[in-house]
């Protein structure tokens, strides 16, 4: 079976890691099969506002993109925390549909049976596919299809959301396909005209679709040994950095509109740990840090140091940290934000870890994931020793120069060598500045985190290094 989605395969392994607690009712089926199954898939269904979906009806579809219609299915339901289990036989390939009322959802078993499905609105999608006059486009795991025009123009009005493998099907044979996953960006999908000439896949023209950010809507499959189109801009030159930068790793001198250096050990008059109701936390679980005391924050809680604007310029944002990775109740995870309420537009920036793309990300505006405000910094599976090492000290640093964003882990740049173009987004007046979560309880960061430090200065890759030597263990 095709492997989907690059972006997603490390979210899936770690999906469950703690073990689920409670099962859904199961061996349910629909299409006459019985008791299919020498595996087990367990998942969680969830909003596109990443909220349980308690009670959601799930199937999973028999079905692939080399064929023209679905095999068989089984169904079950969600319990109340959105959690299913259900049989399948592994030796077939399946799709994951989940439906809410008027909400609905595709994903894929990955391996080891862990499933993430995530439902919302249904999406309309047009598209063409270049040189066909006929035929028709269907959607792996539905049973609706898109009629190719004269033109090669087709057109689906309720295309679920989730991961999606659309299947161009000319005389009964099924041709090629598209894969990709869709973003949190408006009521219709536009993708460009779609080339049928690269061995069963669908490909578009523009290289955009294929540098590993969402653009126009959707995050496109990469598949392996097939030529897709690629960036031949000249990168701009990197410039050597002459001037005098602080590069010890002791507090600046400088006069900084703002200068935070916060040891996260309950000294710290300027930071407070709230609940994720606006409270301030009765109870705080201080631990050992990576110098004197950390603080591992509770599900719901975060710190919040107060009303200021560090994305008015250049920045450095830094903090140390033991991380534990996936928690099991949340597909994001903040390290820093300046929000209040994500739901109303009341967010400027945030620095996130995702779990569906196994990226480090910073989100400018996140219901617009085509332009700067969406800035994917490292990739990779940290569960299995890739960028960020888990239960052990870590520095992470994340610095903005003239509108370009550079991340380093361990004094490390991870990040592209000629930074990452990001915009924050635009707000009428500096919102709280959060460190470990926000106001949605699953944001929370999951680990220990020490040592932070906010200024409103683009340190120096020398100073980076120096700041990780100075407590490195």
């Amino acid at each position: 079976m095709d492997t989907l989605f690059k972006y997603a395969s490390g979210m899936a392994l770690a999906l469950f890691a703690a073990g689920l607690t409670s099962c859904s009712k199961s061996d349910e089926t629909a299409g006459g099969v019985t008791d299919i199954g020498n595996s087990v898939a367990q998942g969680i269904v969830v909003t596109e506002a990443n909220q349980p979906v308690a009670r959601a009806r799930v199937v999973a579809y028999y079905d692939n993109w080399d064929k023209t219609s679905i095999e068989d299915s089984v169904v079950v339901e969600a319990d109340d925390n959105g959690i299913f289990s259900l049989k399948f036989d592994s030796t077939r390939s399946v799709v994951i549909y989940a439906e809410n009322g008027s909400e609905s959802g595709l994903s894929r078993i990955q391996k080891g049976g862990d499933a993430l499905v995530m439902v919302g609105h249904p999406r309309r999608l047009e598209s063409r596919v270049a040189e066909a006059k006929s035929g028709y486009m269907r959607i792996v795991g539905r049973s609706d299809v898109a009629t190719v025009k004269s033109d090669g123009s087709f057109a689906f009005d309720a295309m679920p959301v989730g991961e999606i493998s659309l299947v161009y099907v000319e005389s009964d044979q099924s041709q090629a396909r598209l894969n990709f996953m869709t973003a949190v960006a408006g009521d219709t999908l536009k993708i460009p005209s779609l080339e049928n000439k690269n061995e069963g896949w669908l490909t578009i023209s523009d290289y955009h679709y294929y540098s590993g950010a969402a653009y126009g809507g959707i995050m496109v499959n990469v598949p392996d040994g097939i030529s897709v189109p690629q960036d031949t801009a000249t990168p701009e030159p990197v410039v050597p950095d002459t001037t005098a930068k602080d590069t010890t790793a002791v507090d600046t001198t400088e006069e900084l509109a703002i200068s935070l250096n916060l040891h996260m050990d309950g000294s710290d008059s300027v930071a407070k740990v709230y609940n994720n109701d606006g409270s301030v936390a009765d109870s705080v679980n201080y631990v050992e840090g990576v110098s004197g005391k950390g603080i591992l924050l509770k599900v719901g809680q975060f710190v919040e140091v107060g009303d200021i604007d560090p994305c008015a310029g250049d920045f450095t944002m830094s903090a140390w940290t033991k991380w534990s990775g996936y928690r099991g109740d949340g597909i994001y995870q903040l390290l820093f934000a300046e929000r209040e309420d994500w739901m109303t537009g009341l967010s400027r920036f945030q620095l996130q870890y995702e779990f569906m793309t196994s990226s480090f990300v910073a989100v400018g505006d996140g219901m617009d994931l085509s332009g700067y405000g969406y800035a994917w910094l490292a990739k990779g599976n940290v569960e299995r020793g890739g960028t960020l090492p888990m239960n052990e000290w870590s520095l992470l640093v994340l610095v903005n120069e003239g509108g370009k964003l550079y991340f380093y882990i361990n004094g490390v740049l991870v990040s592209n060598k000629a930074g990452v173009p990001f915009a924050p987004k635009e707000v009428a007046a500096p919102l709280p500045f959060r460190i470990g979560g926000s106001e949605v309880p699953n944001d929370t960061w999951n680990g220990a985190i020490d040592e932070v430090k906010i200024e409103s200065v683009a340190r120096s890759a020398e100073w980076v290094k120096a700041e990780y030597e100075a407590l490195a263990k």
